[in-house]
């Protein structure tokens, strides 16, 4: 799940658009951009 969510990110996709599209939070997609960032 946090692979796909980056590989939206990267893609141009807004947050919203992750979320609507993987069926999750927009608060579950901002957590993991955020903690995939501190981990790159």
């Amino acid at each position: 799940m946090k692979e796909q969510i980056v590989d939206l990110a990267m893609n141009n996709a807004g947050i919203r658009d992750t979320a609507r599209a993987l069926h999750i939070s927009i608060n579950a997609v901002m957590r993991t951009l955020k903690n995939s960032r501190r981990s790159v």
